[in-house]
């Protein structure tokens, strides 16, 4: 293990420039951060490059998770605490950021499993909230989640955060538009099954005050009008009980509605 102790080092400053979208399409690589996350990381396929231990957080558990991942080889840190601030993009750090590569996912691999339900994400803007369906779509048992360009990054530290463990398992495509994304999707046998605003219960909707504020932005609300492509291209809409839309405290939660209703209702 290795020890660096000042901020201005090369490899932290590379690592810490994560933080931005265009250095992790540079550098093919993104930020996780704590015990949890990236254990996970090195159980599912992780492909972890760095680890950063902060030595004053040294601990049995994080030791363990470094043991467990030098099967592949990763270059392993131990920084001080001002060279691990540079990195650390939570309130309170548990210690422990590793570098991984992206995922990388041939449209062969993606649409491997002909009965598989796939997740499409159109211009999903808060990192957050893609996070979240991500997680929410891997336990509702799909198998592969669609992202369209616009959306979040899928690799930025709040969508990282907030899909938890599921980016490390779930595979995820990229398409250049909506008409390419429902293109993709008929080639391959899909049928689009789409959430809309009308299906879900507007006026349950706007009488959500935790959702007033998300409606109101137009953009990326609670359940966002669908590219025109996508729209035309659908097969179904995917309907949800009304009341479960306005019980619903953040977008995340309400998009998951139509999820539910597709798999079980």
């Amino acid at each position: 293990m290795k020890e660096i102790s000042s901020k201005d080092n090369r490899i932290i400053r590379q690592a810490a420039s994560l933080s931005e979208k265009k250095y992790r399409d540079a550098f093919g690589m993104y930020l996780i951060e704590g015990p949890n996350f990236v254990r996970d990381a090195v159980l599912y396929g992780g492909r972890l490059r760095f680890i950063f231990i902060r030595a004053a957080a040294m601990s049995g558990e994080i030791m363990d998770i470094v043991s467990m991942a030098s099967a592949e080889g990763p270059a392993v840190y131990s920084l001080t605490d001002e060279a691990f601030s540079k990195l650390s993009t939570t309130e309170h750090s548990q210690g422990i950021i590793a570098a991984a590569e992206k995922a990388e996912c041939s449209e062969e691999e993606f649409f491997s499993d002909p009965a598989g339900d796939l997740l499409v994400l159109d211009r999903v803007q808060d990192p957050g909230n893609l996070g979240t369906m991500i997680r929410s779509a891997e336990a509702m048992g799909f198998s592969g989640v669609l992202i369209v360009k616009g959306s979040a990054d899928l690799y930025g530290p709040k969508a990282v955060r907030a899909a938890a463990g599921s980016i490390f398992r779930l595979p995820a495509f990229f398409a250049g538009s909506p008409s390419e994304a429902a293109d993709l999707l008929k080639k391959h046998g899909k049928k689009i099954y789409a959430a809309e605003m009308e299906a879900m219960g507007r006026k349950a909707l706007d009488a959500s005050r935790s959702l007033a504020r998300l409606t109101a932005k137009g953009r990326d609300n609670a359940l966002s009008a669908m590219a025109s492509a996508i729209e035309k291209a659908r097969d179904a809409i995917a309907e949800a009980n009304a009341k479960d839309v306005a019980a619903a405290r953040t977008a995340a939660a309400a998009r998951a509605i139509p999820m539910r209703t597709r798999l079980f209702g």
